[in-house]
């Protein structure tokens, strides 16, 4: 399971993979998958996240849950940051990053698996389409005020 840093062949990336030369990184893509914020966070929001994607996290036992963090309106994760250095990245990449709107994946699979290089028969091996709505009567059954419109309007004028 990738969300709980249990990799394949190790719990880390490796580090001693032969560098690709220069004259063959336009072999390769970068994918970057993105989505809204706010769907993000409400997706996937933990101490552990922020540690991974190397937010300002501070220490695991003050770290704030949902509703607390949208309140405080600081974007401690750094997504825009994050996101700003992928879209517009201060200098040129000798690579190419194709960036796909996580909400809109499954729109265009011919032209994603065009952008990525990738035969168009490995379409009908995608998967389905999931999506996990959480709003008001999520959040009241789940006892999780994290999940309410609230928070989301509170992170949605964070993440403007």
């Amino acid at each position: 399971d990738y969300r709980t840093g249990r990799f394949p062949g190790g719990g880390r990336f490796k580090t001693d993979s032969p560098r690709i030369p220069s004259s063959d990184l336009d072999k390769y893509r970068v994918l970057y998958i993105y989505k809204d914020p706010i769907e993000a966070l409400v997706s996937r929001y933990g101490y552990g996240h922020c540690m991974h994607i190397q937010g300002d996290c501070g220490e695991e036992r003050s770290w704030p849950k949902l509703d607390k963090y949208a309140a405080a309106q600081q974007d401690r994760m750094k997504l825009m940051a994050h996101f700003q250095n992928y879209m517009h990245p201060s200098e040129m990449r000798s690579f190419p990053v194709v960036a796909v709107n996580y909400h809109k994946l499954w729109d265009n699979l011919p032209a994603l698996m065009q952008a990525l290089g990738l035969p168009d028969e490995l379409i009908k091996t995608f998967p389905p389409r999931t999506e996990t709505v959480r709003n008001d009567l999520t959040a009241k059954g789940e006892k999780n005020a994290a999940h309410s419109e609230a928070t989301r309007n509170l992170l949605g004028k964070m993440y403007k």
